[in-house]
């Protein structure tokens, strides 16, 4: 009995030794073709190793790849990968589950098109394996990813990014953080994502702190595939900081735009449109709604209202700061704060009353156009005190620190005395002109000055 015993104890050494030293000396590479072939028909699409492949049971199940392409040759959606290290859980690999204690990915490389009726290019799986069975404890992963639009022919793409986190099924439960670079500007960024309620999408909250950039982005809702075309349905926020110094030496003032977002590869509606400019207290803001146009040739359209604003308590430096004429630095801080637009653009903005100079300033209406290049005001007017009807139009060259405003300016006023003193401050009037006033010029708006040039009296 203590033979048999003995007997069985060397054997299970011999086999544990062989186990733990056995996988140095056997050159996987040559069941490369076999692996190939079996990772091809658990996938569902073509796999390929071309580097080194290497295996181990003990201590730790474990599998090395190195040059992975997973997707045939006339794939768009492939990927790719320099080296793909996997740990499993072997207890979990007892029980039939698919655990793995650490996957890393180095050197991915995934390119997504969407094609002329929105759809993702993406190989049709008839693999055996239920990618909702893996668990994955921890996963890092670098590389980029690629989105191409076959109706804009254009890319968006995500460079250098790294990611950690953990996966609790590749059917959509994903949580972690990491960061990327777009267009030479790196942000931070954290993602989570699970079931919907219904089972018939993916919740995902994204949110991109603003990291070098002033730009923080929220995104919470529902992704959904009809037909292999992406739906989104949930809210978006943008927001930009307040306190970062600006190339001529301003102070930024806070920002926010949320919405309820509608979009597919086609259009983007946003609902419940608030945007906001300034502090809480002191902030400027509108509401409405907004629709984009993907494709080809995007737009955005939009149209922003509001029953009063309060500009004194946004423009003023302090809370004498009564008169137009002291609010004037501000105005140029606000027409600089003004970003080039990454779109064409098309904005349409009304208030029915503004509070300026401790004056109410009515019936505001502005047709804003825009560009990479420059903004275009089709159409400013409004009244102002004195039965004062002011009309203006031109572009706002060069958006950003170095903008500047030049176009036309036409003031009509009843009461021009009126009109002066709400410029001056003076609530009191000793001398009343009954004569109207009608004039026109250019205005110019730039970085330094204000100036009305070839102002020109008009005949009443």
């Amino acid at each position: 009995m203590q033979t048999t015993l003995l007997g069985l104890a060397i054997a299970f050494i011999i086999a544990l030794i062989a186990a733990l030293v056995g996988p140095y000396f056997i050159d996987w590479s040559q069941f490369r073709p076999q692996f190939e072939a079996e990772a091809s028909r658990v996938i569902g699409t073509k796999v390929r190793v071309d580097g080194a492949l290497d295996a181990r049971l003990l201590p730790t199940p474990s599998l090395r790849l190195r040059s992975v392409v997973v997707g045939g040759a006339n794939d768009l959606g492939k990927v790719r990968a320099d080296k793909l290290d996997v740990e499993f859980s072997l207890g979990s690999l007892m029980r039939g589950e698919w655990r793995a204690t650490e996957l890393t990915i180095n050197g991915m490389a995934l390119d997504l098109g969407l094609d002329a009726q929105g759809r993702i290019d993406w190989p049709a799986s008839a693999g055996t394996f239920n990618l909702g069975s893996l668990a994955i404890d921890r996963l890092n992963l670098t590389g980029r990813i690629a989105l191409h639009d076959a109706s804009s022919r254009g890319a968006l793409e995500l460079n250098d990014i790294a990611f950690s986190g953990d996966v609790r099924s590749l059917a959509g439960s994903v949580r972690g953080d990491g960061n990327f670079m777009l267009s030479g500007i790196r942000y931070p960024f954290r993602v989570s994502s699970g079931q919907s309620a219904d089972g018939n999408g993916t919740r995902v909250h994204l949110t991109v702190d603003p990291g070098t950039r002033a730009l923080s982005v929220d995104l919470d809702g529902v992704l959904s595939f009809d037909a292999r075309a992406p739906r989104f349905d949930g809210a978006v926020i943008l927001a930009g900081p307040a306190g970062l110094k600006t190339a001529t030496g301003d102070v930024t003032q806070p920002w926010r735009l949320s919405a309820k977002l509608k979009a597919d590869p086609a259009t983007a509606r946003l609902e419940q449109l608030e945007a906001s400019y300034g502090s809480d207290e002191t902030a400027l803001k509108l509401s409405g709604v907004a629709d984009v146009r993907l494709g080809a040739s995007p737009l955005l359209r939009a149209t922003l209202s509001a029953k009063q604003l309060d500009a004194d308590k946004l423009l003023a430096r302090d809370n004498n700061a009564s008169e137009p004429t002291r609010l004037l630095p501000g105005l140029r801080s606000l027409i600089a704060a003004i970003p080039p637009p990454s779109l064409a653009t098309q904005i349409e903005v009304s208030a029915e009353q503004i509070m300026l100079g401790g004056r109410p300033v009515q019936n505001f209406a502005a047709d804003l156009r825009g560009d990479a290049k420059s903004w275009t005001v089709d159409r400013l007017e409004f009244r102002a005190p004195g039965a004062t009807r002011v009309t203006l139009s031109g572009a706002i060259a060069q958006p950003g620190p170095s903008a500047s405003f030049n176009g036309s300016l036409s003031v009509d006023s009843s009461d021009p005395n009126t009109l002066a003193g709400w410029l001056q401050g003076r609530s009191e009037i000793a001398y009343r002109n009954q004569k109207p006033l009608r004039i026109s010029g250019n205005l110019n708006v730039a970085s330094d000055r204000i100036a009305i040039d070839h102002a020109i009296p008009r005949p009443r």
